[in-house]
């Protein structure tokens, strides 16, 4: 076998493979939107120490990058809305139980979008806008 065999081999064992992230990706997107609330919001896994009645974004702290600074404004304009927001780079679940199982792709996949996710009383979405994440926080009062 060839050189260019070789490589026409890889290119397609290459090229299946990011079909197949790529359907993966949808297949996640779609769940999360069916699980979403007029918001966007999905239900997941509560954090260990999240607190009640409490935006959390989560975002890297002190960061010049985009991600980071798109949650520093979000952070700036809900304390500015007198939303009680908390800004954290950790979310830790290690505690659940059997039932709270199917939560667990959900969570990853939230955890896993754009950055900041926004947590709030045990529903989060990645990246929203300031007026998704006051509706959200409102409704659950």
């Amino acid at each position: 076998m060839g050189i260019r065999a070789l490589l026409l081999i890889a290119a397609a064992g290459g090229g299946g493979f990011q079909l197949w992230q790529m359907h993966e990706r949808s297949l996640t997107e779609r769940h999360l939107h069916a699980a979403a609330d007029v918001n966007g919001f999905v239900p997941i896994l509560a954090s260990d120490d999240a607190p009640r009645d409490t935006v959390v974004i989560l975002a890297a702290i002190n960061c010049p990058k985009a991600p980071a600074q798109r949650a520093a404004a979000l952070e700036k304009e809900l304390a500015r809305r007198d939303i009680p927001v908390l800004r954290a780079n950790t979310y830790q679940v290690t505690h659940f139980t059997r039932e709270q199982m199917r939560l667990v792709n959900q969570t990853q996949a939230v955890l896993a979008g754009e950055i900041p996710i926004v947590v709030i009383n045990g529903r989060a979405r990645a990246n929203p806008g300031v007026d998704d994440v006051a509706a959200e926080f409102r409704s659950g009062r």
